[in-house]
């Protein structure tokens, strides 16, 4: 479904954000990637996601969806405060052809009866879960999650992952998740994509033989918790 091959971004400065990244995600496939802050872990979202075209390397999708291969969802809900939550969602389209399809998503991520609230009447999390709508109504082929639930409260963040699975049982979108919470990408994804260094390199990758959904204390994922935290040069405290 994706393929990155040597993909590099300097900026003007000369500072290189990553290079030589070098990623190929299956149809269907949830790929995390971890490493530390400043690898540009979402410098490399932005590049894929076509907000950043200033890079070196070659990168291809198989979507069928043109214009609207990438849905994104950033760290931050980023919704426009004089719009409520289905013009929100349907910010980007004409609303008599894509209302409907709106206001199912509303009612898949548990905000039916808030269509008409705006963000300033939402808690973060209920921000959040309009903003998985809007990144869903497009119907892309490939998500791109920079971080989406860092900024909430332990249990909204447990629950807005698994709407995020529950929504990934459903329709089996491509979804490239960049996060700093380990047990968030052993939990959500396949595969898992290990960066590191200024600039950012790819160092390596986990692949998680274990059946969805998981549960969220299963020993396995300890183990691979640890090695881990190894590979990033952490200890467990």
């Amino acid at each position: 479904m994706l393929a990155v091959k040597q993909v590099s971004r300097t900026f003007q400065s000369g500072a290189t954000g990553f290079e030589n990244i070098d990623l190929q995600v299956k149809r269907g496939e949830v790929v995390g990637v971890l490493g530390t802050s400043g690898c540009g872990k979402s410098t490399l979202l932005r590049v894929l996601s076509g907000l950043d075209p200033e890079y070196e390397g070659s990168i291809q999708t198989k979507s069928e969806n043109r214009g609207n291969a990438f849905g994104m969802m950033f760290q931050e809900p980023r919704l426009m405060p004089w719009l409520d939550v289905l013009d929100n969602v349907t910010f980007s389209f004409s609303k008599p052809s894509k209302k409907e399809a709106a206001l199912e998503l509303i009612e898949t991520v548990g905000l039916k009866g808030f269509e008409h609230h705006y963000p300033k009447d939402l808690s973060g999390g209920m921000a959040q879960r309009a903003a998985i709508a809007r990144s869903l109504l497009s119907q892309p082929d490939i998500l791109l999650l920079d971080e989406p639930f860092s900024a909430l409260d332990a249990f909204t963040k447990m629950q807005l992952q698994d709407l995020l699975l529950s929504i990934w049982e459903k329709h089996h979108t491509t979804t490239l998740l960049v996060t700093h919470d380990i047990d968030e990408a052993l939990y959500l994804c396949d595969r898992i994509v290990i960066m590191r260094g200024q600039p950012g390199q790819i160092e390596s990758e986990l692949f998680i033989q274990r059946p969805k959904p998981r549960k969220r204390g299963d020993a396995v994922l300890g183990e691979l918790k640890e090695q881990i935290l190894k590979e990033l040069d952490f200890t467990k405290r």
